[in-house]
């Protein structure tokens, strides 16, 4: 079981849902509506202590659960100190998947990979790395297009706003457009390739998973992504900063940009404590690294 929003005039409205097989895909069928505010179904004792009151209720159509799923479920309608409480909770009784299922790539869709690797890895190009089999793309396994998508779009909500930006230009591969006019062209022709592709919308149509799904990215991207060119002065500035970061660390410049955030400080913490004085290194050059690093990861990432 999942919890699924849905697009309204009026906001959103929440339901819970499963996902269940149907050759040749996964479909989502509806088994309670949650109405516009599922936390209208948590009673609270303490700020900490609570209750979901759905068990009976789901009961009734033959889906038994306990506090413990449902907790789980509603993680993010709790209040934070609950939150906090369940997340610690969760991280004492769930054991770690030390048997890693094997799965075939082409049966999850490369948007899907795409979306996952950029907000795992904070990764600018994630199309490189698509044909890595990384463990978190099991999350993606058994589910239909609704369940993906609110399971992805939940992970979005709880990016920043420049996370989100930065998340938006990598997904659809816009930092290779040499004007804003291109970049919109882009987008549109990304988004519509995405659209109608049948096995990425599966069970449901184009219209359907452009309106419910896809349309969070059209709204955030002409409400948010500056209009404006870049200055060609910037872009001789990250150039020669890339050449410099590559001299420095002994690696090239493709290879920086198939690195996540996380490799990238990995190799330059290295180097800083390589150059510290404290173990011998130049002052000047540590100090250099540094200014390096910070300059790098604000373009960067």
């Amino acid at each position: 079981m999942y919890i699924s929003r849905k697009i309204t005039p009026i906001g959103y409205v929440y339901r819970i849902n499963e996902s269940y097989y149907e050759a040749p895909f996964y479909k989502s069928r509806v088994l309670f509506d949650l109405g516009s505010n599922p936390a209208n179904f948590i009673t609270y004792y303490s700020e900490v202590a609570f209750s979901i009151d759905l068990e009976d209720e789901l009961a009734k159509i033959g889906k038994k659960t306990d506090q413990f799923q449902l907790e789980e479920l509603f993680l993010r309608f709790l209040n934070p100190e609950a939150q906090k409480w369940v997340r610690f909770s969760l991280s004492k009784r769930q054991p770690k998947n030390t048997n890693r299922r094997d799965f075939n790539l082409d049966d999850i869709h490369w948007f899907d990979r795409i979306r996952l690797i950029a907000i795992k890895l904070d990764h600018r190009d994630p199309k490189r790395l698509i044909q890595q089999k990384y463990p978190f793309f099991e999350r993606l396994l058994f589910k239909s297009r609704d369940e993906i998508e609110n399971m992805i779009w939940d992970m979005e909500d709880r990016l920043t706003f420049r996370e989100k930006s930065r998340y938006l230009l990598s997904i659809f591969s816009l930092g290779k457009a040499s004007s804003p006019e291109e970049r919109d062209t882009f987008f549109m022709e990304g988004l519509c390739k995405i659209a109608e592709d049948p096995q990425y919308f599966m069970d449901l149509s184009s219209d359907k998973v452009l309106s419910s799904y896809l349309s969070r990215y059209v709204w955030f991207y002409f409400d948010a992504i500056p209009r404006t060119r870049v200055p060609r002065s910037y872009h001789v500035f990250e150039e020669s900063l890339y050449l410099e970061v590559s001299r420095n660390l002994n690696i090239s410049v493709d290879k920086l940009l198939s690195l996540s955030k996380r490799e990238v400080l990995k190799i330059f913490r290295a180097k800083i404590l390589e150059l510290h004085p404290d173990r011998g290194g130049s002052h000047e050059a540590f100090v250099k690294v540094r200014k390096l690093m910070e300059d790098f990861l604000k373009i960067r990432f």
